[in-house]
């Protein structure tokens, strides 16, 4: 039975959207393609039983679930989300919904704090990482992991020309939209920086990227995106062909695509 406190959230900033009929697709995917990763930044922190953790944005749970798994029998979680309709509540595990750019956080309570595709979609991102640093204890840590979309270079072998121009006009598109919505396709490679202006020290990042081949989940992520921006990408001129040639080249397995860089950038805050 899922909790939730907090009332309604606010209007959603975010160019995807959970309610979508993709949503849960979209959502495993991506933890199929990223957990690794996280879950191996996130050990490297110290993270251990009693600790008290938030997960903002944290989608369908999995990395809510590892860390509480990992701060028992005493420590907490809270999951933290616009839309939280994915998560589960448990023992340890608290779902609250809400804003993060305005829901009240309280100050200097958490020992980590973990956000996965959140800042970059935010144009008020340092404005909520300042937040996010007033919320962490003294000696608290934050992990923040945001793509970078700027190095466009994804797309290593098609099964044709057609399917590759397809595959471009489609990211074209996308990140045309996500801009739109407030995205900024850099903020990733930047993040190391802003956190050090907000006060962390200790700051470190690390970068990871995959080939995968078609039908794989880093392929098909593209399709579940496709699917639920189509009249999006429609309006920015991308044809119903190209989605269809898109749908299929990330089918075959002849094709060969990087997913977009994960950045995952560390810092603590002073005073421990």
């Amino acid at each position: 039975m899922t909790t939730f406190i907090d009332g309604a959230p606010a209007g959603s900033p975010y160019t995807f959207s959970n309610a979508d009929a993709q949503g849960p697709h979209q959502l495993r995917l991506l933890a199929e393609i990223l957990d690794e990763h996280s879950t191996y930044v996130l050990s490297d922190t110290g993270i251990r039983a009693g600790w008290q953790c938030l997960d903002v944005g944290p989608g369908a749970g999995s990395i809510t679930d590892w860390l509480a798994e990992r701060v028992r029998p005493s420590g907490t979680v809270t999951a933290l989300d616009l839309d939280p309709r994915h998560l589960q509540s448990g023992d340890n595990i608290t779902v609250r919904q809400g804003d993060v750019r305005t829901i009240d956080l309280p100050e200097a309570h958490y020992d980590l704090i973990h956000t996965r595709l959140l800042l970059l979609h935010l144009a008020e991102r340092e404005m909520v990482l300042d937040r996010l640093v007033a919320a962490l204890k003294p000696g608290g840590v934050l992990v923040v992991s945001d793509w970078d979309a700027q190095w466009r270079h994804w797309l290593l072998h098609a099964p044709s020309h057609e399917a590759a121009e397809a595959f471009e006009a489609f990211q074209t598109g996308l990140l045309a939209e996500l801009e739109a919505h407030g995205a900024d396709l850099g903020w990733a490679r930047r993040a190391p920086l802003a956190m050090r202006a907000a006060g962390l020290v200790d700051i470190r990042a690390t970068v990871h990227n995959q080939l995968w081949s078609g039908g794989e989940p880093g392929c098909l992520l593209h399709v579940s995106n496709a699917s639920q921006l189509h009249d999006p990408l429609l309006a920015r001129g991308v044809t119903a062909a190209q989605l269809e040639l898109l749908r299929e080249a990330m089918h075959d397995q002849a094709t060969l695509a990087y997913c977009y860089g994960m950045y995952t950038t560390v810092g603590y805050r002073p005073g421990a």
